[in-house]
């Protein structure tokens, strides 16, 4: 096993790298992948940039020239479901993209009603962590959904009737669509650093310290895969 670990933003891979014993540096396609592990754990760590088409470049990237056998999508997010204070974390059970018209995929693999799924054993083992206590702010499992624009006010309840999701960002359901293209096994983990309450100024506010606490998670779950993976 080795995994691929994406985000997409500097403030969240630097929230990430204190957990990696790195052993190699390597710039290709003007981003920065570091290698090395968490515990024995291979691991390959890129941020791919904002937006879905970065994340979908990057994800196939780690697939093709690094050889990732899972990917992990980790940062933050906006959330959409009342139950998510600031730092709440997310879980992907399903990802969707929200603003995407699907006739124009018609050639590539398309997912179940809409949905990419989140790995089965990878979400085994988060809900596994939740319960034992592991995570330090609250676990939610359920839905996410990415779009390319930051979710304010306006279009906010569209999104919410269509999809119920836990959280917004704008990059996990293409590096999904990566992985289900290739039979990579996927999941996204989100941390919330704005609400409807706290508007736009909550991420600013919250930006790294939301970083830290999925950094924190993703930690967390990279030494049970390490753990799992010795037998």
């Amino acid at each position: 096993m080795k995994i691929g670990l994406l985000c997409a933003m500097k403030s969240e891979f630097d929230q990430l790298t204190p957990y990696l014993h790195i052993t190699k540096e390597t710039d290709i396609a003007r981003t920065t992948v570091l290698e090395g592990d968490i515990d024995g754990l291979p691991v390959a760590l890129a941020a791919t940039g904002i937006c879905k088409v970065n994340a979908g470049i990057t994800a196939q990237m780690l697939i093709d020239k690094f050889d990732v056998t899972h990917i992990l999508m980790v940062g933050v997010a906006g959330g959409m479901d009342p139950r998510l204070g600031v730092h709440a974390l997310a879980f992907s059970e399903r990802l969707a993209h929200h603003d995407l018209n699907w006739q124009w995929l018609r050639h590539r693999p398309m997912p179940e009603n809409g949905y990419f799924p989140g790995d089965p054993y990878l979400l085994s083992v988060c809900k596994r962590l939740n319960e034992e206590g592991k995570f330090l702010y609250p676990a939610f499992f359920g839905t996410m959904v990415s779009g390319e624009q930051f979710i304010a006010e306006e279009g906010r309840q569209e999104i919410i009737d269509a999809w119920h999701p836990l959280c917004v960002d704008m990059e996990s359901a293409a590096a999904a669509h990566a992985c289900l293209a290739n039979d990579i096994p996927f999941l996204a983990i989100r941390a919330i650093s704005d609400t409807a309450e706290t508007g736009a100024a909550g991420f600013e506010e919250n930006e790294i310290s939301a970083a830290d606490a999925a950094a924190s998670a993703a930690a967390a779950v990279l030494r049970a895969l390490a753990a799992d993976s010795r037998g």
